[in-house]
């Protein structure tokens, strides 16, 4: 199962794909896509449009800033479903609204 990562950068009009792997099954390939998520919004270290893809599965995600000025990555692990049919039916219904 193929996953990517990649940001958006400010004044940029294409995602910078920086990581990409093959992974058995959705879980795995969830998690390597997060945990590479987690290393580039790290490296990066401002807040921008980061990209998601697993499988065909879209994410984009914004991380917030905390009262002290760092990064809020607590949501990040939400931007894709644990269950991967879960989150085909709620991508499904994003498309019929």
């Amino acid at each position: 199962m193929r996953w990517q990562v990649g940001v958006l950068r400010g004044g940029a009009e294409n995602v910078d794909w920086t990581a990409a792997g093959d992974e058995p099954d959705w879980a795995r390939a969830r998690w390597r896509a997060l945990d590479e998520l987690h290393v580039l919004i790290a490296a990066e270290d401002c807040c921008q449009e980061y990209r998601l893809l697993v499988d065909g599965a879209h994410a984009i995600v914004f991380p917030g800033i905390n009262d002290d000025g760092s990064l809020d990555v607590s949501g990040v692990d939400s931007a894709l479903d644990f269950d991967r049919h879960r989150w085909q039916l709620r991508d499904l219904g994003h498309q019929l609204c």
